[in-house]
């Protein structure tokens, strides 16, 4: 197996976030996160840095190579000039949990990771599903790309609401620490992606949200659940007016939809209450043709231009041509043409270099 190049870079890591708790032993640290810093080794070329914020079960070792052994988005940028953020979420990986805060976690079993992620096509849950096609190898248990990154996979705690609370405040102590940023996020990073966007709208110069966590309000195709009472997490986030009741703070309505490739929309009852710190934050949601997001990523859109947010963008891969992708497309085969799609928005977003258009 081919193993990647290596990406000339300098290194430096710290913790952010966390508070003191007493125990009965004397006080320790919960909720610091672990962050890591790479910067091109001949100088940053780009005007912001890039903050990778990864799905569930994963670290942030998954943004560097790729388990082909290619090179990973991390390197990618690194390579075209960006300084690169990649972290652990909190009590996650090198993110040290406190062992009396009584947090439960759970794993993803390999089946899971075959059926929704890996080997799609192999199993025919949603519509799109037949035409995965990037990734390398077969996708199944035995297959020795499989298995080295099914060796990546980490447990997980299953508060998903502790989990939002704490990446919030550990992300608002790293942006409060690296200046201005562009945030890339997969998958339940996305939930972390809305709340640091809702929290530190004027130090977000970009938001990519990759197939984030969703839909609004709800669970799909695996499940049903209404588990995002704030729309797009399961926290509060900035409305304007202010919602009364915390436990229902919106109003929704169905949107049906008549493509059966694609599931019903649940939005706002009008007048939509506003996302007022998300209003300028420019955010693109990015979709791959195979993925399970293909059926529902398309209400993130309505939902945010319903909310008021004046600069969202929906990219379909399909639509560009980039063909064959599921849910992990930055572990794909063809990742780098993603990323170069990607990279081509971020510069028409914020600019090459120097200053920031707009700034």
């Amino acid at each position: 197996m081919a193993e990647s190049q290596e990406t000339p870079h300098l290194r430096s890591y710290c913790y952010v976030g966390g508070d003191y708790h007493q125990t009965a032993l004397g006080h320790v640290m919960e909720g610091q996160m672990y962050v890591e810093k790479l910067t091109p080794s001949c100088g940053c070329t780009r005007p912001y840095p890039i903050i990778f914020i990864q799905g569930g079960g994963q670290s942030g070792t998954n943004w560097l190579n790729k388990p082909d052994g290619g090179n990973g988005w991390a390197s990618w940028f690194l390579e075209h000039g960006y300084e690169v953020y990649l972290i652990d979420h909190t009590a996650t990986g090198r993110s040290p949990l406190n062992p009396k805060s009584n947090v439960s976690y759970s794993a993803f079993p390999a089946e899971y990771v075959q059926q929704r992620f890996t080997a799609v096509q192999n199993f025919s849950l949603w519509p799109q599903a037949h035409l995965h096609t990037q990734w390398p190898g077969s996708g199944m248990i035995g297959d020795p790309i499989f298995d080295k990154y099914y060796t990546s996979i980490i447990p997980v705690p299953t508060n998903q609401a502790f989990q939002e609370i704490n990446m919030r405040n550990a992300l608002i102590a790293l942006l409060d620490k690296s200046g201005p940023a562009i945030v890339l996020t997969h998958s339940t990073g996305g939930l972390y992606g809305w709340s640091i966007a809702d929290a530190r709208p004027r130090l977000i110069k970009a938001l990519i949200q990759v197939e984030p966590k969703g839909p609004p309000f709800r669970e799909a195709i695996f499940s049903t659940r209404f588990t995002r009472p704030w729309g797009l997490t399961s926290i509060p986030l900035t409305y304007d007016p202010a919602p009364t009741d915390s436990t229902a703070p919106l109003t929704m309505k169905t949107i049906p939809t008549s493509d059966e490739s694609r599931i019903d929309c649940i939005l706002q009852e009008e007048p939509a209450k506003q996302l007022t710190n998300l209003r300028e934050v420019p955010i693109l949601i990015v979709t791959a043709e195979a993925s399970y997001h293909a059926t529902y990523d398309h209400s993130f859109k309505l939902f945010l231009e319903q909310a008021g947010c004046e600069k969202v963008e929906h990219l379909k891969l399909s639509d560009r041509e980039i063909h064959g992708n599921g849910h992990l497309m930055f572990l794909e085969k063809n990742s780098d043409e993603i990323a170069g799609i990607l990279e081509a928005w971020i510069s028409g977003t914020v600019g090459k270099g120097g200053e920031a258009e707009g700034d």
